[in-house]
């Protein structure tokens, strides 16, 4: 299965990282250069960072643009990928998970989503998918809110969120994601990708090893430039809530919401 981690040219202690993991996982990727806010004009910029609910930082826009560039390789390749950022940290029974499901050839999914991120998923109540040697149950995921930092993409999938891209702005990388309900999306668990500044939540490191190139948006407050550009991104805000509260109402009574589980010991 095709591999791509996103990574800029500057970090060269997270492909260190990379490296040394998949040398012990035993698993082979390819590098994606990351797109730098460097290579975006501020033309490019107004363009790209002020349609969604939010004005978008300029590294945030960079962030997506690198996915989107994932999700046209995805779909020249005409392969299912995994797509990593570059401080994912994988559990160890990633390969033989990613190996069983290629042989389960599912064709009906657009994407499975590995992470967790400290935020309630809305799930199927039941898995639609045992690996039961693996101890590995994949549920349909309905809302997520948090974390691109790895799934796996398949040709399906990068078409839609590529055409989703005609008539819809850029947006964070993992709220364009699942905000496209066009998406069939499984969510796998035990989680068996994490971000590296997570693992202190989730009782696994004591700190972090290297800093967030990106930052994260949950904490972070914009900066309107008049009252009235606050009232056209509030107004967008509330909009994106109510399609949220429609999508929960729509799928309320096949579905639960709560946590994924994560087995640590897969992480050490």
């Amino acid at each position: 299965m095709n591999i791509l981690i996103i990574n800029l040219d500057q970090s060269k202690q997270r492909l260190e990282f990379q490296q040394r993991q998949f040398e012990r996982l035993n698993l082979k990727f390819e590098r994606l250069p990351a797109v730098s806010v460097n290579e975006i004009s501020q033309e490019r910029y107004q363009e790209l960072g002020f349609g969604w609910q939010r004005p978008l930082r300029k590294v945030e826009v960079a962030c997506f643009l690198s996915h989107k560039n994932a999700w046209e390789k995805v779909l020249v390749s005409n392969q299912p990928t995994l797509i990593l950022e570059d401080d994912a940290v994988l559990a160890t029974n990633i390969s033989n998970v990613l190996n069983e499901i290629h042989c389960e050839k599912l064709t009906e999914i657009d994407l499975i989503n590995f992470e967790v991120r400290s935020r309630k998923k809305i799930i199927s109540k039941m898995p639609v998918l045992k690996l039961e040697h693996l101890n590995i149950n994949l549920f349909e995921l309905y809302q997520d809110r948090t974390g691109a930092a790895g799934y796996l993409l398949y040709p399906s999938g990068a078409k839609k969120l590529l055409e989703r891209l005609k008539n819809t702005a850029p947006a964070i990388a993992d709220g364009f994601i699942f905000s496209a309900y066009e998406l069939k999306v499984l969510q796998v668990e035990p989680a068996l990708i994490i971000q590296e500044d997570q693992l202190e939540a989730y009782g696994l490191a004591a700190k972090s090893e290297f800093d967030s190139t990106i930052g994260r948006s949950e904490h972070y407050k914009p900066i309107y430039d008049s009252i009235d550009q606050k009232k056209i991104f509030k107004r967008r805000r509330i909009i994106g809530q109510w399609h949220m509260a429609c999508r929960y109402l729509q799928v309320l009574f096949k579905s639960q919401k709560r946590f994924i589980s994560l087995d640590k010991e897969r992480f050490k």
